[in-house]
């Protein structure tokens, strides 16, 4: 019973917030533009500092092959006015022929400490990998530029690799001033091969899932992707809670 309540209890609450971003947009100039970028080099990056962001990384690893460990870290960096964040969702699209995300090495609250996760179950293999937290009763979290998630990479093939974030309508930043207007970007890792192999076209892009429009529509998207998200949780938790009693 005790559950079932504080499951109930947390779908109840994810109703609420879709409703809450659905019905109530932020206030116009409230908030400035974040931007969402991809850096295949983690050296020099925390949650209040970046190194030199790179579009393109080259790397050796000896013959590849997925094992579950984390043989590489990247991460996905935010810009701009990055007020402190009370959630965040970003989709990370990979090629899954070449690698995987890791458990090891992954972690989604680097720049929101205590908050609750969103993020997909780990590892994943399915080429989109979706990120997400948010706060309840703490916070914020830490502001300015910085790493918000480093990314483990289990690497099972040479070659060029795309890393994509997902356009600005599944995207989201909400800080203590509300939710922002994003941009998104892309980056590439060589794997046991040369960057150049990428600026002269041999980049297979991989498109966006769904519509990448205004970043102004970000509020109602991604906020209610959030929601779900939370709601879903819950209720796997609920399963699981009750699958192994």
């Amino acid at each position: 019973m005790r559950e079932r309540a504080v499951a109930a209890a947390v779908l109840c609450a994810a109703l609420a917030m879709a409703s809450a971003f659905a019905v109530r947009p932020p206030p116009a100039g409230a908030q400035g533009v974040v931007n969402f970028d991809i850096d295949p080099n983690t050296s020099g990056n925390s949650a209040t500092t970046l190194g030199l962001t790179e579009s393109c990384a080259e790397i050796t690893v000896p013959s590849p092959a997925f094992d579950d460990t984390s043989d590489y870290s990247i991460d996905i960096v935010v810009t701009g006015d990055t007020q402190a964040p009370m959630s965040y969702y970003a989709e990370l699209l990979y090629d899954s022929t070449k690698v995987h995300i890791a458990d090891p090495g992954t972690n989604d609250l680097i720049k929101m400490p205590g908050a609750f996760s969103l993020s997909d179950e780990l590892p994943g293999s399915d080429g989109v990998h979706r990120l997400g937290a948010m706060y309840f009763d703490i916070g914020p979290g830490t502001p300015g530029d910085g790493t918000l998630v480093r990314v483990g990479l289990d690497i099972g093939g040479s070659g060029i690799v795309t890393l994509t974030l997902n356009g600005p309508s599944d995207t989201d930043y909400t800080s203590t001033v509300g939710s922002h207007v994003v941009t998104t970007g892309r980056a590439h890792l060589a794997v046991n091969a040369s960057c150049l192999d990428a600026a002269v076209g041999g980049v297979a892009e991989l498109p966006h899932v769904g519509d990448s429009g205004a970043g102004n529509r970000t509020t109602l998207g991604a906020g209610a992707v959030v929601a779900g998200l939370l709601a879903l949780t819950a209720g796997a938790w609920y399963a699981r809670r009750r699958r192994f009693r």
